[in-house]
């Protein structure tokens, strides 16, 4: 009498129920962590993007005029006619190889697909022509600009009519931001030297 040493079919429906879990629960693990590197990547990306642009803020705003000039404010912000989040401001830190004093306007509004970009546009206080403006970043939600002027935060501000505000704050929400905490940097301005 021969004994076979093969496996009945109950032992390998048994094996491939196991194999089937086994690897349903690896492609599981693989996908939640690829999930889960994908939202911290577009996080990482998100904070990267912030802190450029906080940095990029911070130089153009060391460099503001100490004067209004040729009737234009040296600084105003808060929100424009289309009730979009706007900052303006002359200064010599701009981002162009050219020297001199150059009129910085950033803003929020939509594209023409309707996404909120945030807009910048630059150019020599000399051109007469209005300065092209082009897209800085998306992926932005909300933009916020405040103003203190010694007391209080102010949302709107002109220095033709205020003068110069002490500080600057910029808050910034990002769509890839799951807590939706908004970045927030405060600057503080140059001011003009007081005689004694």
């Amino acid at each position: 009498m021969s004994r076979n040493t093969g496996f009945t079919l109950l032992e390998v429906l048994v094996a491939i129920t196991l194999a089937s879990l086994l690897l349903t629960s690896i492609y599981g693990v693989f996908s939640v962590t690829a999930t889960v590197k994908e939202q911290v990547e577009k996080q990482g990306a998100a904070l990267h993007l912030g802190r450029v642009l906080i940095a990029r803020l911070d130089r153009e705003l060391l460099g503001l005029a100490l004067e209004n000039l040729n009737k234009r404010p040296a600084i105003a912000g808060g929100k424009n006619p289309l009730d979009e989040p706007f900052l303006e401001l002359v200064t010599n830190s701009g981002g162009s190889a050219q020297p001199g004093m150059r009129q910085i306007r950033y803003r929020l509004g939509p594209d023409q697909n309707d996404q909120l970009t945030l807009w910048r546009a630059e150019k020599s206080l000399n051109n007469l022509t209005p300065a092209t403006e082009e897209k800085l970043a998306q992926g932005i939600t909300a933009l916020t600009f405040s103003f203190y002027d010694g007391q209080d935060w102010r949302d709107q501000w002109d220095s033709l009519n205020n003068g110069r505000p002490i500080l600057v704050r910029a808050e910034l929400e990002f769509l890839d931001l799951d807590d939706k905490t908004p970045l927030s940097s405060i600057f503080d301005l140059p001011q003009k030297r007081r005689d004694r």
